[in-house]
């Protein structure tokens, strides 16, 4: 057998075996035309830069009131180095369904992407999912964003307590009991609640109930389905409080599904083969398994049991002509058959197993299959090539070296002389060369607002000095329970990043490296066969889409049109904000199309001016909007609460308020008013509003446009630039003043500004219905402060244009006591997150001093850093500290 090595593009190698068939001349240039062709493929698609995010969070579970601290590492997705082009980075908070509570633009700055989410003290407590992604990874499937779920509590809007409780019926019917009573455990009784039922988003039940003696309501739930996603939400109809709250039905089904994945893609006629499967409940998560394969006259041929999270691998000898069912009982004691694939006779399919540091790899032929006269081994790892090989069909076996492969996920396929995969499979190598963390603390003990100093150093697995680009959070161990078993920044860009499908429990995967572990993650490989790179054919070019750019800069784009469309060429343009001092200008290109390059930050406001090349103003402009990321969540909730988050928040309830928070009440306003001739009209609005914003919590969001505060209102969302209340295919309806827009001019309400608005009520479902069949999309009415004052739409030439800024960094508020009066101060410190720098700098020689003062708690404290070295290799530490000794 001959071997080399030959260098090829971009830094790396490709491992070429030819076998002694290929002894000719010939045979080796077209082994090596195969090869430049494979060259090629990666290299195109190296060249559209993919991106992977990860924020590392400093905690794993918040309050309102609190501030989500966050740092974001965008690395390349192939070498993981920190040197992708965007410099821009968006965050979001989501709620449950679906809606973008607090969206944020984050510029790179001397730390990388850094910023905090301020969560409202009135934000409802319950599951939630922070999302972040580059307008450039909007080219791939949005499966591949950052995307985290989280638990939010809030023990500050404490005023009306709601619970509920589900009591089963005959098959299919529950009935919901909602008990509603303050923060003493009185009743709210006599109290209207009006009450919707949802199933995937639609309106099934709607209607009110007065509450009991005990304050609670019964709402029955009949037939509902046995999937889906279901929610009731309440609302008080009351003329002295005001509540809403939204109840998220749990998965009532016990059905499970059992997937087969045959090793190499299909069951086949083989000596023996390996099937992994993965069983999930209706709720998405794993459930335990047991049963047994049969065949077709019932006879017993294996027994099947989970192994880990639902996952587990049987073989067998699968004979042609016969067909396959197992008999599987769940942890729930419910038995389902569940049929095996079809076996085929004419596949050809590809086998590995890990050996101590090596794997072995067979290629197996179903019985009347034919071998092709050319076939190739390849392997990826991450779209970067590194073995190419050619098979002898007469021995159609090897072994291949671990250290030939990179950490993380290697995709094998084997590929016939057209360049067609007939069998892939994916393998994942552990990283045993990672780095040495240490931290020495200057005590082992400290008390109440001590300083404490830590010294931090970091080798790489040569013993040199680690430098790169690093974060760390230190938490309060008694209010912040970590997860050992959550999703990492090992997890995620090592192996979660790189699949499809939701995998419980990801930093399981990364906490030994034992061969327990080993097998559990090649459970893993073999159960998730989406994956990032869809290799259709590796001879020929990949095909690419690219529909969004490299956001290097921050620019304003779009297109002029005259009469009858006509496009306006070499028109000047002028883009102004001169509250940011920003005056650009430029000319339309030969499509009448114009960009400018600029910076600018959040909600502010643009005046685009256009002319024809004469100077005449009759144009219409039309700004490039891009529609932003449909949301959904990846990952299913979880069925249960966190119970460690209790004191957790009581502490961010007690610092909220220290902290000049203004406590939360549920009471109706009473607003006087005089000179206005609408009270009739405002108080049918407020009736039938299911969200309000009045003028004080209005101008909490001062500077900004009506338009951008809309966006942000509960079950908005934006499609094709259009905005719609909870994804209803037709618009809301616009009432300004009691005016009526059918098709409001999106830049009237940009000129709205939050000072010049009294009231804003977003009304949907059964209240819309007030404005007839206008309202079948909801309705978003606005009620000025000035009346008649409605802003005139603007003349031909120019608008407003408010865009997503970028946000301004923030920093965490580290307190010193580094006086005897400052130790004395009588406000207590209620830190959780005790310490926060999204830029730890090491020094040449790998360390870093780390100095903070202790908060009044002298709990232990977890540490907790995460990044990226200089080479792309992938960090995480952990330790906890202030333990004494026994």
């Amino acid at each position: 057998m001959k071997s080399l090595t030959l260098p090829i593009v971009h830094k790396y190698t490709v491992a070429i075996f030819l076998w002694g068939l290929l002894s000719t001349p010939l045979q080796m240039l077209l082994a090596q035309n195969k090869l430049d062709s494979v060259v090629s493929y990666f290299h195109q698609l190296q060249g559209t830069h993919q991106e992977k995010l990860y924020l590392h969070l400093d905690k794993p579970y918040y309050g309102a009131g609190d501030n989500i601290w966050y740092k974001g590492y965008l690395v390349n997705a192939t070498s993981h180095l920190e040197n992708p082009k965007s410099n821009f980075i968006i965050t979001e908070l989501i709620n449950r369904t679906d809606s973008v509570i607090l969206r944020k633009k984050i510029r790179r700055d001397s730390l990388g992407f850094q910023n905090a989410f301020t969560l409202p003290s009135t934000l409802p407590a319950g599951d939630y999912y922070i999302r972040g992604y580059t307008n450039w990874m909007q080219n791939e499937d949005p499966v591949f964003f950052y995307s985290r779920n989280l638990q939010i509590g809030n023990s500050i809007d404490v005023t009306i307590l709601s619970t509920i409780e589900y009591q089963p019926g005959t098959k299919n019917n529950y009935l919901a009991k909602i008990r509603f009573a303050d923060n003493n455990n009185k009743p709210y009784n006599n109290i209207q609640v009006r009450f919707q039922y949802f199933e995937d988003g639609k309106a099934e039940k709607r209607g009110k109930k007065k509450t009991n003696e005990y304050g609670q309501i019964y709402i029955p739930l009949n037939g509902i389905k046995e999937e889906g996603q279901r929610r009731i939400e309440v609302t008080f109809d009351d003329p002295q409080y005001v509540f809403e709250k939204t109840f998220h039905l749990p998965v009532f089904s016990k059905d499970f599904d059992v997937t087969f994945f045959p090793e190499g893609g299909v069951l086949s006629t083989v000596l023996r083969q390996n099937i992994a499967f993965k069983a999930q409940g209706a709720d998405g998560l794993s459930r335990e398994i047991n049963g047994y394969l049969m065949n077709s006259q019932g006879d017993t041929l294996e027994i099947i049991r989970s192994e880990h999270n639902g996952m587990g691998l049987f073989s067998m000898s699968p004979i042609a002509g016969e067909s396959y069912h197992a008999l599987i009982t769940s942890s729930d004691s419910i038995t389902k058959r569940f049929d095996l694939p079809v076996v085929r006779t004419d596949a050809i399919t590809l086998a590995i197993v890990h050996h101590k540091q090596n794997l072995l790899f067979e290629i197996q032929k179903s019985e009347q299959a034919a071998w092709p006269k050319e076939l190739y081994l390849l392997a990826h790892t991450r779209g970067k090539p590194v073995i190419f090989q050619s098979i002898n069909t007469e021995k159609p076996y090897g072994m291949i070296k671990n250290g030939l492969l990179a950490e993380g996920i290697t995709h094998f396929l084997v590929v016939d002389s057209s360049g067609r995969a007939i069998s892939e499979r994916l393998i994942f190598i552990t990283d045993r060369q990672t780095p040495d963390w240490q931290i020495k603390t200057n005590k082992e003990v400290y008390s109440k607002r001590e300083k404490v100093s830590l010294l931090v150093k970091a080798t790489d697995f040569t013993g040199a000095p680690l430098n790169g680009n690093f974060s760390i959070s230190i938490t309060n161990h008694k209010d912040i329970q970590t997860d050992s078993l959550a999703d990492n920044i090992l997890s995620n860009l090592l192996l979660t990043s790189d699949l499809k499908g939701h995998i419980e429990n990801p930093g399981y995967y990364f906490l030994k490296q034992d061969a327990k572990t080993q097998r559990y993650l090649d459970l893993i490989m073999l159960t998730h066969g989406w994956r990032r790179h869809q290799i259709e054919n590796v001879f020929r070019k990949p095909i690419i889409h690219i529909d969004n750019y490299i956001e290097a800069g921050q620019t304003i784009s779009g297109r002029i049109k005259g009469l009858f469309g006509k496009n306006i060429k070499k028109g000047p343009i002028y883009v102004l904000a001169p509250q940011n001092k920003i005056i650009e200008t430029t000319l339309t290109n030969e499509k009448g199309e114009f960009i400018v390059n600029t910076s600018f930050k959040d909600s502010t406001t643009f005046i685009i001016q256009a002319r024809t090349k004469r100077g005449f103003a009759g144009v219409d402009i039309l700004v490039d909007n891009p529609p932003l990321p449909k949301t959904y969540n990846l990952h299913p909730y979880p069925q249960t609460s966190n119970l460690s988050m209790d004191d957790y928040l009581i502490n961010t309830r007690e610092k909220y308020y220290m902290e000049g928070g203004m406590r939360v009440y549920n009471l109706k306003e009473v607003v006087v008013t005089a000179n206005r001739n609408q009270s009739t009209q405002q108080s049918l609005y407020a009736g039938i509003s299911d969200y309000t914003l009045k003028n004080e919590r209005l101008s909490e969001r001062g500077g900004q446009s009506i338009l951008n505060v809309i966006t942000q209102l509960p079950g908005i969302s934006l499609n094709e630039g259009k905005i719609h209340i909870r994804n209803n295919p037709q618009q809301p309806v616009f009432v300004i003043d009691d005016l009526v827009y059918d098709e409001p001019d999106y830049s009237m309400l940009e000129m709205i500004q939050t000072d010049d608005v009294e009231e804003l009520n977003l009304i949907r479902d059964a209240g819309a219905s007030y404005f007839g069949s206008q309202g079948a999309g909801g309705a978003i009415v606005i009620t000025l402060k000035d009346p008649g004052k409605i802003p005139p739409p603007p003349a031909r030439g120019i608008i407003t244009y408010t865009p997503l800024g970028y946000s301004q960094s923030v920093e965490f508020y580290h307190p010193t006591y580094d006086t005897p009066q400052k130790k004395e101060n009588t406000t207590t410190d209620l830190r959780t997150t005790i310490y926060w720098n999204p830029g730890l700098q090491l020094n040449a020689d790998g360390t870093a001093t780390i100095e903070y003062y202790m908060p009044d708690s002298t709990a232990p404290q977890d540490i907790v850093i995460e990044g990226v070295s200089k080479n792309g290799k992938i960090c995480r530490f952990t330790k906890t500290i202030n333990q004494p000794s026994n």
